[in-house]
């Protein structure tokens, strides 16, 4: 199996081009990051890099990889961060030129919309028809102008509001209106948002007071498998900022602690039929679906369907490499900085790691700071995880 790393997948699907290029923070943080499907393949997959710089993981126990050659790669199914016309191009041009007769995914016009808001909208939709618990007004609209939206927010004045691009992840592409009113700057956001993507959503804010994940695996011609649970934090904007590393009962026992456990379990239930129903006629892979608990009315609710994530995210990583790499006793967080001076950066990195030394035993991280890939001198991204015991 060969791993790649592409962030920035949605905006791909959106551009829809084979011959896309990210911007240049995207593309920069693809290249400094590229080791990161390292922390959750198997003994014996490829981590592809570029042409040039191809590792296979050769000890899944003590986590050693070493360098090869893209001959290597021959006969390999190749398993992208997300599927796009841009990244399949990319591997078929790779496996042309070298003769390397690679499995890589094809491109099918339905992962437009299974990849977009739209169908969160439809995923929110049918389990508010089938769960009580669920709030049918939690379903978001779409709308194509900024008068539209206007004359929709105007009907929830007593409450703030949220813009949502249908081609946006991780917190971005979202627009907070205060009390259903536009102001200028938000006006030229969200005017953007349309140039560029035709429609938007609009959804109510909610006084949320935790996010999750759960994840699911596509395995055609199986049904879809649960894979796990993930906790994550984010800052004010709605940006993710960091996920928990903890065992399984430790995460669903923090998510159950708020909302009911039969819920948990009947929204699992029916999301699993949804994706085999939406999904798995089309695609296979990773799907994480974010959801949040919060307050209304003194009481704590479920929204079951915050956005679909059509590829692997951050919080399947976390998990898989909690699973894989770290003593199931532990506890701590996966992270991901950025920092415009790369010299702030390895100062940072000098710190913690002299600060929290990394502590590791029979081939399990017990406690510490550890970067999953490289830094350098001239390096802005910076993943790492902060584990305590």
């Amino acid at each position: 199996m060969i791993r790649f790393f592409n962030p920035g997948h949605e905006t791909a699907v959106l551009n829809a081009s084979k011959y896309y290029q990210p911007p240049v923070s995207v593309a920069k943080m693809q290249r400094e990051l590229a080791l990161l499907p390292a922390w959750y393949a198997d003994c014996g997959d490829f981590i592809l890099v570029d042409e040039n710089n191809i590792f296979q993981l050769n000890d899944g126990k003590n986590f050693e990889i070493r360098k090869v050659k893209i001959e290597d790669m021959a006969n390999q199914e190749v398993d992208l961060w997300g599927i796009s016309p841009q990244s399949i191009h990319f591997f078929n041009k790779i496996s042309g030129k070298y003769c390397l007769n690679l499995k890589v995914p094809t491109w099918k016009e339905e992962f437009r919309f299974l990849g977009s808001r739209m169908a969160s909208q439809k995923v929110v939709s049918l389990l508010a028809d089938s769960i009580p618990e669920i709030d049918s007004l939690l379903t978001p609209k779409f709308f194509s102008s900024i008068e539209e939206i206007e004359d929709e927010a105007k009907l929830f004045s007593a409450c703030d509001m949220l813009v949502k691009a249908p081609f946006s992840s991780s917190g971005r592409g979202l627009v907070r209106l205060k009390q259903g009113k536009i102001a200028r700057s938000e006006r030229q956001i969200i005017s953007g948002f349309l140039k560029k993507q035709a429609q938007v959503s609009l959804e109510k804010f909610l006084n949320k007071k935790l996010d999750f994940s759960m994840h699911f695996e596509v395995l055609s011609p199986q049904n879809a498998v649960f894979v796990g649970y993930s906790v994550f934090y984010t800052n004010e904007k709605g940006v993710w900022q960091k996920t928990l590393l903890a065992n399984q009962q430790t995460v669903r026992k923090l998510i159950t602690s708020l909302i009911n456990e039969d819920l948990l379990d009947k929204i699992k239930q029916k999301l699993t039929q949804l994706i085999n129903e939406m999904y798995l006629p089309y695609y296979q892979g990773n799907i994480g679906v974010d959801m949040l608990v919060y307050e209304e009315n003194d009481s704590l609710r479920l929204h079951p369907c915050v956005e679909i994530n059509m590829r692997k995210s951050m919080g399947y990583l976390a998990l898989k490499l909690f699973e894989k790499r770290i003593n199931p006793q532990s506890r701590g967080f996966f992270q991901l900085d950025f920092y415009k001076d790369s010299g702030h950066l390895n100062e940072n990195h000098r710190l913690r790691q002299a600060g929290n030394p990394l502590v590791s035993s029979n081939g399990l991280i017990d406690c510490g700071y550890l970067n999953l890939c490289p830094v350098a001198e001239n390096t802005n991204y910076n993943a790492f995880i902060d584990i305590k015991i």
